[in-house]
């Protein structure tokens, strides 16, 4: 009986290794926030990441400094962080994030036709670090279904203001037409919140 066995546990034992390696190749790498990568950038540095941001804009000029991210050899483009919110007037002036691609790679074919507002899902390799700063290479780039649209932004952008003078029915307005874009979850809870800030202060308003 056991020697009839032997084949089949050879079998076995020869199969399970191969598929850890499969299992192991198939893991995503994990999904981490702007912030905390720069929070705590030696602890993801020679690390392959993932990370949700949106496109702003293609980069024409940067220093490289001590890197190796110079301007032959790779593109550069600038990316709001999850943690910003364009429609706030100093989020949308200083896009946080800056990231890089080696020419000629699908990364930068994906990003150079980008749209700005575009989020994507990036698979990033934390290259180095400089000025406090992790420097990555985008790997991969995936557009996501959800997004800070251009319209969503300009009616949030419009609530804020009218918010900031005491119009709160037409600030809320405003943040119920921003709420209509499909959005990521956090940029919905953060317009709701304004909504319903809205309505409270309309409700204190009439209670005068």
């Amino acid at each position: 009986m056991l020697t009839r066995l032997r084949p089949l546990l050879l079998a076995l034992v020869l199969l399970v290794p191969g598929s850890l390696v499969k299992s192991q190749e198939l893991e995503e790498p994990p999904l981490v926030a702007w912030q905390e990568l720069v929070d705590h950038p030696a602890r993801y540095l020679g690390k392959t990441i993932r990370m949700h941001a949106q496109f702003q804009s293609h980069v024409d000029r940067w220093a490289a400094y001590l890197t190796r991210f110079g301007s032959k050899e790779y593109g550069a483009f600038q990316f709001w962080s999850d943690e910003q919110f364009p429609w706030v007037q100093s989020d949308y002036d200083q896009p946080r994030v800056r990231l890089f691609t080696r020419h000629g790679k699908p990364a930068e074919a994906t990003l150079i036709g980008a749209q700005m507002y575009g989020r994507y899902e990036l698979k990033l390799h934390v290259c180095e670090l400089f000025l406090d700063l992790p420097w990555a290479e985008i790997e991969s780039a995936r557009a996501t279904v959800e997004e800070i649209s251009e319209g969503s932004n300009i009616h949030a952008a419009r609530g804020m203001e009218l918010a900031g003078k005491g119009s709160y029915a037409l600030a809320q307005t405003e943040f119920e037409q921003a709420l209509e874009g499909l959005l990521p979850d956090h940029a919905r809870e953060a317009l709701e919140k304004l909504r319903d800030e809205c309505k409270e202060r309309q409700g204190l308003g009439a209670k005068r």
